[in-house]
């Protein structure tokens, strides 16, 4: 991946100033390039803003026509999808109204208009739903009375995924990437947004988060979802989960940037986040911690007084991190390499733990995942389904071959910047 390519589309989803002049770098980048940046795009969920961000300043014309002609394919299968998501949605929302459960919405079509102006504009996979402990089970049976089925999952106690039992027959979408149609959805349970028994680290979610949740209307469908404070520390608890796993769509970081840019003289919001979070540091630092990394990343404004609650949360080590390898690591949606394992090493308290999470994330025993429909090279189109899996089980094999090399090598690297700055701190 040309690093200068992607950094300067990064920089055109500056979320402050003016966008003409930095979308001008575009005319760098030529059509073969392009083609290779695609896919980064995709998984990366910033085509579509992208090219809001082209057709609002009327610069279509710096792109190659074959370029244009891709990102108005994908905006228009896109379209369609969530024109299908919204009805699906809200058909989900009256059941769960009909059957009583105590629910809300949480991310997904909640974030509109707040993180994304557009839900065209962001990927949309699945219906996330945080539900009373209470109502667990009579979820799960409403659930499976409406046709979808339940997916093992051994590795969480606080999340259950569905898909339909009889969905769309699966199309080809090797010439639209992740935007198709008929592209399965999930709907996903969740008791809270954080696993503290997966995660072995102790962070503390606010309590009472269904008793504070708000009535919503878009696009004349009504459904409850989270209040201000708790959509957005979920949104930072959820990309602090993801960042440790190493995966954290750099779309995800640009939608809280927007947020952030249209909440900084929101002083009012500023000072509730604060009495929000109370005396909590280990939650203040993990908003600190993605806080930081989406401002940076995307030029969101934040007022003094908040740039220095956020820098005075975070621990001398979390914020090296950052720095030295948060932000460039997120260009890659956190994926390339395992240098997020120094974060999660900062928060888990018990050796013990540690040594069982760097052993599973550095030697993966379980069987990878199957290979994802992503916008794949033509002739790998044309191969049997079992010669793709097969060869992208050698792809993740070495990738993890490969990135833990990394690790190992880079591991003295990190202690010694860390010693230095701990020491710097003590003096």
């Amino acid at each position: 991946m040309n690093q200068v390519r992607v950094g300067e589309l990064v920089e055109c989803l500056a979320v402050s100033g003016p966008s003409n002049e930095r979308l001008q770098k575009l005319k760098r980048i030529s059509k073969r390039d392009w083609e290779a940046l695609l896919p980064w795009m995709d998984l990366s969920g910033i085509a579509l803003p992208l090219w809001d961000s082209v057709q609002r300043a009327g610069a279509e014309g710096i792109l190659p026509p074959q370029i244009r002609a891709v990102f108005e394919m994908k905006l228009e299968n896109h379209r369609q999808r969530v024109t299908d998501m919204a009805l699906e949605f809200d058909s989900l929302n009256r059941q769960f109204q009909h059957a009583g459960i105590d629910c809300v919405v949480w991310k997904g079509f909640a974030l509109i208009p707040d993180y994304c102006p557009d839900p065209c504009l962001r990927l949309s996979y699945d219906y996330d739903y945080l539900v009373s402990r209470n109502d667990w089970d009579k979820s799960r049976t409403m659930l499976e009375g409406s046709g979808y089925i339940l997916k093992p999952d051994p590795d969480t106690q606080v999340h259950l995924t569905f898909v339909l039992r009889h969905g769309v027959p699966r199309q080809s979408i090797s010439a639209v990437g992740l935007y198709a149609p008929a592209l399965p959805r999930k709907v996903e349970l969740h008791l809270s947004p954080w696993d503290e028994a997966a995660s072995h680290i102790p962070l503390s979610v606010p309590a009472g988060t269904l008793d504070r949740k708000v009535r919503r209307m878009w696009r004349g469908m009504s459904f409850d979802s989270l209040g201000e404070l708790d959509t957005f520390v979920f949104q930072m608890i959820h990309a602090f989960q993801h960042i440790l796993h190493n995966w954290c769509r750099l779309g995800w970081l640009r939608e809280i940037a927007y947020f952030l840019e249209r909440r900084s003289t929101d002083r009012q919001f500023w000072n509730s986040l604060d009495d929000y979070l109370g005396s909590d540091g280990l939650l203040k630092e993990v908003v600190a911690l993605v806080v930081s990394l989406a401002a940076r990343l995307f030029h969101a404004t934040l007022s003094p007084p908040v740039e220095r609650q956020m820098r005075g949360a975070m621990r001398r080590p979390v914020a090296l991190w950052v720095e030295h390898y948060g932000l460039s690591s997120a260009l890659n949606n956190f994926s390339e390499n395992k240098y997020s394992l120094f974060l999660y090493r900062e928060f888990v308290r018990e050796e013990a733990y540690w040594q069982e999470i760097r052993r599973c994330r550095l030697l993966p025993l379980h069987r990878p995942n199957r290979i994802a429909d992503a916008a794949p090279a033509a002739p790998f189109v044309l191969l049997p389904e079992s010669w793709k899996q097969g060869w992208y089980v050698v792809q993740r094999l070495i990738h993890h071959t490969v990135s833990g090399a990394g690790y190992a090598w880079e591991s003295a690297r990190w202690q010694r910047m860390r010693r230095l700055c701990v020491d710097r701190v003590l003096r």
